[in-house]
């Protein structure tokens, strides 16, 4: 397998093929893997003589879980919908020399369901054995309770090293669920395989090309690295640009609703910006791995 032509073709496609780059900016937005962030909180003094009614509070707290939860679902469908757009559009410009936004919309539609299935059955078992080798990797803990000065050092000495095979263990695993959830996802989109099918098939795919495999998820782990030692910096240089006029503002009038609005006025036009960094990059690491399965 010939990687520097799958990372050119990939960069080609991702470049020339605008179209991706709209469910790469929602994969970044709503997969938590775009970028980092923060928030502080502004506190507000109150009068003293003023009482909340729990009348007023509770239906407030109500409307606010709603609109969480309501958050919450739309974003699993577009994380998953954007995965299987980007699949499917990668594959249909291999076959076509083109794509567009609503193919890729009915690609990733049609199979929503399935790849949030196939996470559930991978990762379901995942957590279970994860939570086992950690209560394993906890255990000598309770040589604790004998109360005893040596045996309380030995049980830490024990839980070090333990929970450093422990993790170990799971980053293996994470690694190894994560190749396998890739070829599952693309035997899914690509195949219109079900769930278990998927899975099975995408296991044997990675098992009898364990090398490239393993090679391409080495070759993106470096791209990754350096993508993050650029970006991180640049990202953090871009917001603090942003929000330099809003603390300017609020540093010389201690407006806190105008110093909110002019940092809304740059903040906001500066993370969308960023988001479409984290955009091309989650559409040229999908199509590497969509390019890789049709080699495979």
């Amino acid at each position: 397998m010939e990687y520097t032509k799958i990372l050119k073709r990939a960069w080609e496609i991702t470049w020339r093929h605008k179209a991706l780059w709209l469910f790469g900016f929602l994969l970044a937005l709503f997969s938590g893997g775009g970028g980092t962030g923060g928030s502080q909180g502004i506190q507000y003094t109150a009068d003293p003589g003023y009482r909340v009614e729990p009348a007023l509070v509770l239906p407030l707290v109500f409307l606010v879980l709603i609109f969480v939860l309501v958050l919450v679902v739309v974003g699993i469908i577009i994380n998953y919908l954007s995965h299987g757009a980007l699949i499917g559009m990668v594959h249909e410009v291999e076959e076509t020399g083109n794509t567009s936004v609503g193919s890729g919309w009915r690609m990733g539609w049609s199979r929503f369901l399935p790849l949030f299935a196939i996470d559930l059955v991978i990762g379901i078992p995942a957590a279970f054995v994860a939570f086992i080798l950690i209560a394993l990797g906890l255990s000598p803990l309770l040589l604790v309770l004998a109360q005893e000065d040596a045996l309380t050092v030995l049980a830490i000495l024990l839980t070090l090293f333990f929970m450093l095979l422990v993790i170990g263990l799971l980053i293996i695993m994470g690694v190894v669920l994560s190749l396998l959830r890739k070829l599952a996802y693309r035997q899914c989109v690509l195949e219109r395989k079900g769930v278990v099918d998927s899975i099975r098939d995408g296991y044997r795919i990675g098992r009898q090309n364990l090398r490239h495999v393993g090679l391409v998820w080495l070759l993106l782990l470096g791209i990754g690295i350096v993508f993050a030692v650029v970006v991180v910096p640049v990202s953090m240089a871009v917001l603090a640009v942003a929000v330099a006029p809003a603390a300017a503002l609020y540093a010389a009038t201690e407006a806190v609703g105008a110093s909110l609005l002019v940092g809304a006025v740059f903040v906001i036009p500066a993370i969308l910006l960023l988001s479409l960094v984290g955009a091309v990059y989650q559409v040229f690491c999908s199509a590497v791995w969509t390019l890789t399965y049709l080699k495979l």
